[in-house]
């Protein structure tokens, strides 16, 4: 962070199951989202603090980005489109054991956008 700058947001963002919530626990030393081997466990965002000597970030887990099938799904995905305009940094969590695919390509887009 800046000399200026003794705060910020970052979202985490990325395909469902991939680990975002995982990394958010490991980042702030507890845990704080629900973490699960089965897709959609995150369906709100959730947001914890990680204060540090000369700064705080607030951390924001988001729901997985995928090609919604039904209302939920729909609800969820734009939670965390919304969230990556409110943003100051966005770390976007991959599954390095899978090549990237069309779930990559459409948040990458995504993130041109923004």
């Amino acid at each position: 962070m800046s000399e200026q700058h003794k705060s910020g947001f970052a979202a985490i963002i990325g395909r469902p199951n991939v680990g975002k919530s995982t990394l958010m626990n490991s980042l702030v030393g507890q845990k704080i989202a629900i973490m699960s081997d089965k897709p959609q466990t995150t369906r709100h965002k959730i947001m914890c603090v990680l204060t540090l000597a000369e700064a705080q970030v607030v951390f924001i887990d988001t729901p997985g980005i995928h090609k919604p099938k039904h209302k939920l799904g729909e609800y969820m995905v734009d939670a965390a489109e919304q969230t990556l305009r409110e943003v100051d940094v966005i770390l976007f969590v991959v599954d390095i054991t899978e090549k990237p695919g069309p779930g990559e390509e459409y948040i990458l887009e995504l993130l041109k956008a923004v």
